[in-house]
């Protein structure tokens, strides 16, 4: 009953009429396949519920259009945009890996080597197959007719009109931490869908070990979970007692060159944090600046810090 009228004069609905179609999948905007009708069933004005039972053995789209009409013949037409997945499921690329940007590349990002932002990439990493191969969702033309318009077109929602934003399928990342293998700090989900990355800033401190986990969560909300760890050390390594040593006396400094053929440098070497990898070393005149060998020499053991 339209403001201003009264029960004696408005004309009531007099029936409902639902008609899903498929919207049919394309590169570009999506069109609806008006010509073939999935269900349509029309029912008087006292039904105001209905069950409509879609089921596919392969994702689906379609689209629901509600024409309601008066008993004065008028009509109106909204419509709505259901997806039918029961199918699907999150996958993994092995050669797109997780990665922390903020990290070396010389030690496989695994060690940062400065205390400023942590940032964890995982561009391309998860997918979900089909929607890889079919893009769902780009968006949908407009009703061919100029009917359906405003709140009664999708406008909102997880399928609106516009498209929806994903990446492969996927719709939101959620991204958690932990310290020291101590309990998980709260899921927090990207700002950017798109960017597929994330930085946090912390506190953070030489020796410590984070994990981030990445959760991403696909258009019918199925899931996925991996970890990548990141350790932290700033700190460079620390080189002490540095001496020659010849018949078992040590800290020599002054000798002649047939004493030199004979003697053994010795020296301590360590990093408390990450451990050591090799070391270097060269020999040479000090006067002319000349090297005469140079090597490296290859730890045994590294020590991780867990």
């Amino acid at each position: 009953m339209p403001q201003g009228g009264s029960p004696e004069t408005s004309s009531k609905i007099e029936s409902f009429e639902i008609r899903v179609n498929e919207v049919l999948p394309s590169n570009g905007t999506h069109k609806v396949d008006y010509t073939t009708n999935f269900i349509s069933t029309k029912v008087n004005h006292t039904i105001t519920e209905m069950t409509l039972n879609l089921t596919s053995k392969t994702p689906r789209l379609y689209c629901l259009t509600l024409e309601v009409k008066d008993i004065a013949d008028n009509v109106r037409q909204c419509r709505r945009f259901v997806l039918i997945d029961t199918t699907t499921f999150i996958e993994t690329v092995p050669d797109q890996h997780i990665q922390f940007t903020s990290a070396s590349p010389d030690t496989d990002f695994t060690w940062q080597t400065h205390h400023n932002d942590i940032c964890i990439s995982w561009k391309d990493h998860f997918f979900n197959k089909f929607y890889l191969d079919n893009q769902l969702f780009n968006g949908i033309e407009a009703d061919p007719h100029g009917l359906i318009f405003g709140s009664y077109e999708q406008i909102d929602g997880e399928l609106p009109v516009s498209g929806t934003p994903n990446v492969h399928g996927i719709v939101k990342y959620l991204v958690s931490l932990s310290l020291n293998d101590g309990p998980v700090i709260h899921e927090n989900e990207t700002s950017n869908l798109l960017n597929q990355t994330f930085c946090k800033s912390l506190s953070i401190k030489d020796g410590e070990t984070y994990i981030f986990s990445i959760r991403p969560v696909d258009i019918v909300g199925n899931t996925y979970f991996e970890s990548q760890t990141l350790f932290i050390d700033q700190s460079v390594p620390q080189i002490a007692n540095i001496w020659l040593e010849k018949d078992g006396y040590d800290k020599l400094f002054v000798h002649d060159s047939t004493d030199l053929s004979n003697m053994q440098m010795t020296f301590d070497a360590f990093d408390q944090h990450s451990g050591l990898l090799k070391i270097h070393w060269r020999f040479g005149i000090a006067d002319t600046s000349t090297e005469l060998i140079s090597e490296h020499l290859s730890v045994g053991m590294i020590k991780n810090v867990s």
